[in-house]
């Protein structure tokens, strides 16, 4: 998400004049463009937000979302049950713009984003999940509600820098299992850490084709997503292959997912993930240790 001058004066609440004087001094980052205009990514508001605030600069919430009391309060108070209402009702309705509002209001407001995904991102694509089984949703309103929260994470990218040349990170989930959105999600966790450039392969990715392309970008972390669990003889053969190719210590191997609970594989460098702050967390450990 970029933003204008103008946008940006809206919601910290000064004139235009400020802004660019702010800029001008390094107070507020900014992207310029060729033709000299300013841009704002969320990173850059978020930023400047953590580093004045104790200086009474304040955010006008009103400005993403609208006229909205009880959701103002919600994000303000960290109110879960009412974000994940909100964020369920806009990701299934007609237009995006009130969840981007949302998810863009919970960064500014100091939310991080494994937090996001944790407390109100997952409980939701439950609570989705649950009404398409209710038959309270059609297909087509599943569909559009996950590729609008897929959405969502690929448009973090733009708010990290690129660097990374350090270690290299993977994801993906395993053959025949089609759901990459948590791959989606544990790469914007990784992200942040500027040392690692992640690898997103997407989904249905046999072994063997990743232990080929491992030989030409050696990996330092595997994140692999278990959600397809009907052929969990094949993904337990798939997981062994990959632990005997990669039991190293340090190589770390990351399974996140309901199938998770089914694969009994031990081995020192394989974590199961139980959040997406544990893999922050695991993460920071790993490559700090």
């Amino acid at each position: 998400m970029l933003y204008n001058s103008y946008q940006v004066a809206e919601i910290i609440g000064v004139n235009v004049s400020t802004i660019k004087r702010w800029t001008s001094s390094g107070k507020l980052n900014c992207h310029q463009t060729n033709g000299g205009h300013r841009k704002f990514h969320l990173r850059h508001l978020k930023d400047f937000f953590k580093k004045n605030k104790n200086d009474s600069i304040n955010i006008n919430l009103k400005y993403l979302i609208g006229e909205n009391k009880s959701l103002e309060k919600a994000i303000n108070e960290k109110d879960y049950k009412t974000l994940i209402k909100y964020c369920f009702k806009s990701s299934t309705s007609s237009s995006s713009n009130n969840f981007t509002a949302l998810n863009n209001a919970l960064i500014l407001n100091g939310y991080s984003i494994d937090v996001i995904f944790d407390q109100i991102i997952i409980p939701t694509l439950t609570k989705i999940g649950q009404e398409w089984s209710n038959n309270n949703l059609t297909i087509t309103e599943e569909h559009l509600a996950s590729e609008r929260i897929k959405k969502f994470i690929l448009s973090l990218e733009s708010d990290f820098e690129q660097k990374r040349t350090k270690f290299n990170a993977f994801f993906f989930t395993l053959a025949e299992d089609n759901h990459d959105l948590p791959t989606y999600m544990a790469e914007a966790i990784t992200n942040q850490n500027k040392d690692i450039k992640t690898f997103n392969l997407g989904a249905n990715i046999p072994a063997n084709d990743f232990i080929k392309i491992s030989k030409k970008i050696k990996p330092k972390i595997i994140f692999i997503s278990i959600i397809y669990i009907k052929k969990i003889e094949l993904v337990k053969r798939e997981i062994n292959l990959i632990c005997k190719n990669f039991n190293n210590p340090n190589i770390r191997i990351i399974l996140s997912g309901a199938g998770v609970k089914e694969i009994k594989t031990k081995q020192s460098n394989l974590i199961k993930m139980k959040s997406f702050k544990n893999l922050k967390n695991e993460i920071s450990f790993f490559l700090n240790n």
